[in-house]
C-alpha cells in the first residue's frame, strides 16, 4: 500500500496563520480603498497637469490590489470581507469634509488627497519588505517582493512630483 503525498502547508507552522491572515487583509482593505480613491482621482482631475502620473498610478494600485489578493488564495487564507467592506466605507466617509462647497470640489482636496496618499503608498512599501522577508518560509521568491518595494519608492516620488506640481494653488483666493 502506497501512501499519498500530503500537501505541504502554505503557511509554515512556525508563521501564525491567523496574524499573517489578518495582517494581508488589512492591507488588501487599505489597497481597496486607495485604489478606489486613485480611480476616482484619476476620472476627476482630467483638468490638473498631473492627470496622466493619476492614471498611471491607479493602474499601479490596481495591479497590486489583484496581486495581493491572489497571494491570499495562494497561501490558503481566507479573505476577511467585512474588511473590504470596512475599507471601503472609509474611502467613501473620507470624500465628505465640510470645505464650505455643497456641488464642487474644493482645490484643497487634490492636495490633501495627495498626501493621504503618500502615506498609504510608504505602509504598503513596509508590506511588500515584510513579504520579502517572510518568502523564505512561505515558499515564494522574494524578488517579487522587493521589486515591489522599489516600485513603492517609485511611487513614492512620483507622487511627491504631483504634490509639488499643484501646492500653492489650493489656497489662492482666485481658487477658492
Amino acid at each position: 500500500m502506497t501512501s499519498t503525498p500530503q500537501p505541504q502547508p502554505l503557511v509554515p507552522e512556525s508563521l501564525d496563520r491567523d496574524l499573517l491572515q489578518l495582517y494581508l487583509n488589512d492591507h488588501l482593505a487599505g489597497a481597496t480603498a486607495g485604489r478606489s480613491r486613485a480611480q476616482r482621482m484619476a476620472r476627476e482631475y482630467t483638468n490638473l497637469p498631473i492627470h496622466q502620473d493619476l492614471v498611471e498610478f491607479a493602474a499601479d494600485l490596481d495591479r497590486e490590489h489583484r496581486r495581493l489578493s491572489r497571494l491570499i488564495d495562494e497561501l490558503g487564507l481566507g479573505h476577511h470581507s467585512a474588511r473590504l467592506i470596512a475599507g471601503k466605507v472609509v474611502e467613501q466617509l473620507g470624500r465628505l469634509k465640510l470645505n464650505r462647497r455643497l456641488f464642487t470640489r474644493s482645490p484643497m482636496t487634490p492636495l490633501l488627497e495627495l498626501e493621504l496618499a503618500r502615506g498609504a503608498v510608504n505602509a504598503k512599501a513596509g508590506l511588500w519588505q515584510e513579504l520579502a522577508v517572510l518568502s523564505p518560509a512561505l515558499g515564494l521568491a522574494s524578488d517579487e517582493w522587493l521589486e515591489l518595494a522599489d516600485r513603492a519608492k517609485e511611487q513614492s516620488v512620483r507622487l511627491e512630483r504631483m504634490h509639488a506640481a499643484i501646492r500653492g494653488d489650493a489656497f489662492n483666493v482666485e481658487q477658492t
